[in-house]
């Protein structure tokens, strides 16, 4: 069993259905299914009995000050303390950063000459909204069958700023540092951008996606 959790607040995730496209799309990946859950629902027992192989976290678009999801005990336990394959898109990406030492904010404030490509959200703060290129920094193996600038999907206001000694950087854009990495020693990682988010014009997200499945079910077995 594949786990989707839901790291956005509770009013967001009764509210979203996009989250279950991205449910179909695991599935198709992995050959497996999938179960969508908010991160308040985790807890020791229901791995026990679920044991999923694979762990995804979502992105989210309520700010870290309305909600518990940095402060959630049971949540930090999955994530650091689970033998599992795990990717965090977005705010999955900063939130399990967190939880090895990184720091989170927002990247800039919005300058005069700044376009704002969404300024019904957090209209004083820079976005990335759109498809953006992303430089890989350092070869994985979840860049698999990738060109070294890839064009991937972004929708967001804060990112990661200062990454721990336990994170590994592997992808950089102009003006987000932090756009992709990789635990030193788990099969834990980060995109800033949204592979879940990825079109047919925009294929690069699917490949790391499926590069990341493959990487899990090896480690599986």
């Amino acid at each position: 069993m594949i786990w989707y959790v839901v790291t956005d607040s509770e009013e967001n995730y009764k509210r979203s259905s996009g989250f279950y496209y991205h449910k179909l799309l695991f599935e198709q990946m992995a050959g497996d299914c999938c179960l969508i859950l908010h991160y308040k629902q985790v807890n020791e027992k229901l791995f026990s009995e679920h044991q999923p192989w694979v762990i995804c976290h979502s992105g989210g678009s309520a700010m870290y000050d309305d909600y518990d999801v940095l402060q959630d005990e049971e949540y930090h336990l999955l994530i650091t303390q689970k033998d599992v394959p795990q990717i965090g898109f977005c705010g999955g990406h900063q939130i399990i950063s967190t939880k090895f030492g990184s720091k989170i904010g927002p990247i800039r404030k919005l300058r005069d000459d700044d376009p704002d490509h969404n300024p019904g959200y957090n209209p004083d703060l820079y976005k990335e909204w759109g498809v953006y290129p992303v430089h890989i920094v350092k070869r994985d193996p979840i860049f698999d069958g990738l060109p070294d600038i890839i064009r991937v999907q972004e929708y967001h206001c804060w990112e990661v700023k200062e990454l721990s000694d336990e994170l590994i950087l592997l992808a950089s854009s102009d003006n987000c540092k932090v756009q992709a990495f990789v635990h030193k020693d788990k099969l834990i990682y980060g995109t800033q951008f949204h592979p879940e988010q990825s079109s047919n014009n925009y294929p690069h997200g699917f490949k790391i996606l499926q590069n990341f499945f493959n990487l899990a079910k090896k480690y599986r077995h």
